[in-house]
C-alpha cells in the first residue's frame, strides 16, 4: 500500500515536470472536519494548483485540529473523555473537470503526521491508573504517529473562483498506539480560493 502510494506521487510529479505549458496558481482553504465518532476538527490548507487541461493538479499542505471532551456514566461512576488530535499532512489532488461553474471530482494521496493526545478521567472510579489528589484516578496516552491519506471528494467551481468540496479522506495509521483504529475515515466540507 505505502508502495502504491508512493508510486502515484511520483507519477503525478513526473507528470508535472514533463509539461511545458502550464498555469499554476495559489489556493488558500479553510473547513470543518469530522470522523465516525463524530467530534469536529478546524482546518486550513495552502495549495499550489496547475492547470493541465482536462484536469488540475493540486499539490497542497494541510492542517487540522480537535479538541473534544465527553461524558459518560457507567455504574456508580462517572467518566470524562478528552481527546486533542493534530493532523498536519501534505496530498497530491487530481481536480477532474475543475473548470468555473462547473462540479468537479476529486481524486488524491498524501502523507500525514497526527498528534494524539488522550485521557480519561473520573473522581469516583480508582481503578484508571494513576491516582488523583482528592480522589479518583485517571489514564491518558500521548502518541505522534505517522500515516498515509486516501482522498476522494467532489466540489463545485464557481465562476469568481470560490470553490465547495466535500471530501472523505481515509488516514491509514502506519503503527496505530494502543487499540487505536489503524484505519480512520474522515469527512470535511471546505471552502477556497485559487488566486
Amino acid at each position: 500500500m505505502k508502495r502504491s502510494i508512493c508510486f502515484l506521487m511520483a507519477v503525478v510529479i513526473l507528470g508535472l515536470a514533463a509539461q511545458s505549458a502550464v498555469s499554476a496558481k495559489m489556493g488558500l482553504r479553510g473547513g470543518l472536519g469530522t470522523d465516525i465518532s463524530g467530534g469536529l476538527a478546524l482546518g486550513v490548507n495552502g495549495s499550489y494548483h496547475i492547470d493541465m487541461g482536462f484536469y488540475t493538479t493540486e499539490l497542497g499542505v494541510s492542517l487540522y485540529h480537535a479538541n473534544n471532551a465527553y461524558d459518560s456514566t457507567s455504574g456508580a461512576h462517572t467518566y470524562t473523555e478528552t481527546t486533542g488530535l493534530t493532523i498536519l499532512g501534505g496530498l497530491v489532488n487530481l481536480l477532474v473537470n475543475y473548470r468555473p461553474n462547473n462540479p468537479f471530482f476529486v481524486a488524491g494521496s498524501g502523507l500525514g503526521m497526527i498528534n494524539l493526545t488522550w485521557k480519561e478521567t473520573s473522581a469516583t472510579d480508582t481503578s484508571l491508573g494513576t491516582l488523583l489528589p482528592g480522589g479518583g484516578s485517571e489514564q491518558s496516552t500521548d502518541a505522534l504517529v505517522a500515516g498515509s491519506v486516501l482522498n476522494l471528494g467532489f466540489g463545485y467551481l464557481f465562476d469568481n473562483g470560490l470553490d465547495l468540496r466535500f471530501e472523505a479522506p481515509i488516514i491509514l495509521v502506519f503503527s496505530a498506539p494502543g487499540n487505536a483504529a489503524a484505519v480512520v475515515p474522515t469527512f470535511t466540507l471546505t471552502g477556497g480560493m485559487a488566486f
